[in-house]
């Protein structure tokens, strides 16, 4: 799979990155939660890294989780895409359906996994358009090694790049640059 670059804004959207692994009955899942600052993706590799090497047994997890949620900024007089737009927008990409705010993508490059957009519209409470992107794995995943799960995560944070690029209108994107 083709790993897009990264998208160097100087301001990062990102307001939580979350991993997690699910390993197989009996066992606890293994998970990192991100905060703010966004401190890129090779230092959140690091981190999964070193949370599967804690794992003991790799061939029991069964599943993997990536969900990031992004608050952006939107200028007065910006067009924010509906939940049907985005559905038009990313169907070209991937076979996808829409349930309430959430959109599903049943079909991604990375074979066996499955992934969700969700859009929530600015509110007073929360000044900014979120969106929450999620990938997983569709259960059981079978990995073989530490370096498998690696490269499940990466090519997942290269579906949620491509997603984002896809929905965000252009003109929030240079606000980021």
């Amino acid at each position: 799979m083709d790993h897009p670059l990264p998208h160097s804004f100087s301001r990062s959207p990102v307001q939580e990155v979350f991993c997690c692994c699910t390993p197989g009955p009996g066992a606890e899942s293994l998970s990192l939660v991100i905060p703010p600052p966004y401190p890129g993706w090779p230092h959140i590799r690091d981190r999964i890294t070193d949370m599967i090497t804690g794992a003991g047994e790799i061939s029991r997890i069964t599943g993997c989780t990536l969900r990031y949620t992004d608050l952006l900024s939107v200028p007065p007089g910006i067009h924010l895409p509906g939940t049907a737009e985005i559905e038009h927008l990313v169907s070209r990409s991937f076979n996808c359906e829409t349930t309430q705010d959430k959109i599903l993508f049943t079909s991604m490059k990375i074979p066996g996994s499955e992934g969700s957009v969700r859009s929530i519209r600015p509110i007073p409470e929360k000044q900014g358009w979120t969106l929450v992107f999620t990938m997983h794995t569709e259960e059981p995943a079978g990995f073989l090694s530490s370096e498998s799960i690696v490269e499940w995560f990466d090519g997942a944070r290269a579906e949620i790049h491509g997603l984002f690029d896809l929905i965000v209108p252009e003109e929030i994107v240079q606000l980021l640059r």
